[in-house]
């Protein structure tokens, strides 16, 4: 697993502390808040959103120290020293290590930096710890697209439907291990990073 901490001007990537989630709960809500909401969700599925916001708190702090879950931050050093958003990394599957959360305030969306975007940095050190030697899988609700299309690029593909309780279904995004520092091969049954209709490589969305 290699350091994942890196930083440029105005951006720190770093582990996370506890002082970092005093207002989690309000950088969580505004990043969810449309890429969360559909006009076909039952009001189960609306307060499951909410139910994910409530419990920001807890699960950022839980992963502080974890033996098997990682927390960065990506912090804005240069002006506020607020936060711009947060990964977490669960390992409890040390054979699939799965991307659990990865949030991004929304003034910090799209902002051109140094070595890629807020999003792109931290799912960069997510990667990075997880190592190219091991696979990584992660659950994105069904009708997110945006997100889908930012995973596609990082060499995830969908794997069909995720297996849990959650009332909004997850799409299951696999990436499979590099060989050799070779991109990652997909194994039989599935398609690869597919573009978008109108996408090219390396065109990079901004969640």
């Amino acid at each position: 697993m290699s350091d994942p901490s890196m930083s440029d001007p105005s951006i720190e990537i770093r582990p996370g502390c506890a002082e970092d989630f005093t207002d989690i709960e309000s950088v969580v809500e505004a990043a969810t808040r449309d890429a969360f909401h559909h006009p076909d969700l039952t009001p189960e599925q609306v307060a499951e959103n909410a139910w994910i916001v409530s419990i920001a708190q807890r699960t950022c702090r839980a992963a502080l120290d974890h033996p098997v879950r990682r927390i960065f931050v990506a912090i804005d050093a240069g002006r506020t020293s607020s936060l711009a958003g947060f990964v977490i990394i669960d390992a409890k599957d040390a054979a699939l290590p799965e991307i659990d959360w990865l949030i991004v305030a929304p003034e910090f969306r799209g902002r051109k930096l140094p070595g890629g975007n807020v999003a792109q940095r931290l799912m960069q050190a997510a990667l990075d710890w997880i190592g190219s030697d091991r696979p990584a899988q992660l659950g994105v609700i069904h009708y997110n697209a945006r997100a889908i299309a930012f995973y596609r690029k990082f060499g995830f593909a969908e794997a069909g439907r995720r297996k849990d309780k959650l009332k909004i279904p997850r799409t299951l995004m696999i990436r499979p291990a590099a060989v050799c520092g070779v991109r990652p091969a997909f194994p039989d049954g599935f398609a690869g990073a597919r573009l978008l209709p109108g996408e090219e490589r390396n065109q990079w969305p901004n969640p």
